[in-house]
């Protein structure tokens, strides 16, 4: 695993702990299940699920971020 998809699980894993605890209920609880929602940032998109009551982060390939990626010589995830 690639520096940055070591980066970029370990912002996943932060999110998904986040959203699992105490402070992230206010949103999971507006969540209906199966339901997601997105957070783009400058170099990632997560996409958020909530599964069995519980937030699901995920790294979603973006294509702004992959012609970046391809740019900057770093590979892409899936």
């Amino acid at each position: 695993m690639s520096m940055r998809e070591q980066e970029l699980a370990r912002i996943a894993r932060l999110y998904a702990r986040y959203l699992n605890g105490p402070l992230g209920h206010g949103v999971m609880d507006h969540l209906k299940e199966g339901e997601s929602f997105t957070i783009r940032s400058q170099d990632e998109t997560l996409e958020i699920i909530k599964v069995d009551g519980k937030a699901v982060v995920k790294v979603v390939e973006d294509p702004t971020t992959k012609a970046t990626n391809d740019v900057g010589g770093l590979s892409n995830l899936h």
